[in-house]
């Protein structure tokens, strides 16, 4: 089910706007096009990637033990945070770290949001449906060619009702 039309709207307009029309989507571009740093760092496990801004100086730092999939898709997520306006900062107003998603806490809504943002700016609508139904492409092929978990893919296909099938073995 999608939950955020305005999220998954204000990923393809980034999209467009740096004229990115095929898969993969280079996330750490899009990152340094809006003025953000990209960096690696040693979080512990639990931490996917965190922002933090002060002044001028954007700097997203993503878990360097993640695998790649992972560590695509939580940039995308931060990115989705910032790009949404969330401000759920540290007491200076300059850091945001994502917490355990927990139905119950206030940040759900804005997590989803940025789990949608970061799903439509990765695994585009228009682009898959295309892969979906002129290039026949399965799920593993799907989650290769977006370089995405095959997770992400099939929480993505299923949002957006569009069927899919896993490699015939």
């Amino acid at each position: 089910m999608i939950r955020s039309r305005l999220a998954r709207e204000k990923a393809n307009n980034i999209l467009s706007m740096y004229k990115i029309s095929e898969a993969p989507i280079d996330v750490e571009f899009i990152a340094t096009q809006l003025g953000f740093e990209v960096h690696p760092f040693d979080f512990p496990n639990e931490i996917s990637a965190a922002i933090k801004i002060i002044d001028s100086l954007k700097v997203i730092a993503f878990n360097s033990k993640h695998p790649k999939t992972r560590q695509r898709f939580s940039i995308a997520h931060e990115l989705g945070h910032y790009l949404s306006g969330h401000e759920d900062f540290d007491e200076e107003k300059r850091a945001f770290v994502d917490p355990s998603k927990k139905y119950l806490s206030p940040q759900f809504k804005q997590e989803e949001e940025a789990d949608e943002f970061a799903a439509e700016l990765l695994m585009p609508e228009s682009l898959l449906t295309l892969d979906v139904f002129e290039n026949h492409l399965d799920l593993s092929e799907l989650a290769e060619k977006y370089e995405v978990s095959e997770q992400a893919m099939t929480i993505q296909l299923v949002n957006l009702k569009l069927p899919f099938n896993h490699k015939n073995d």
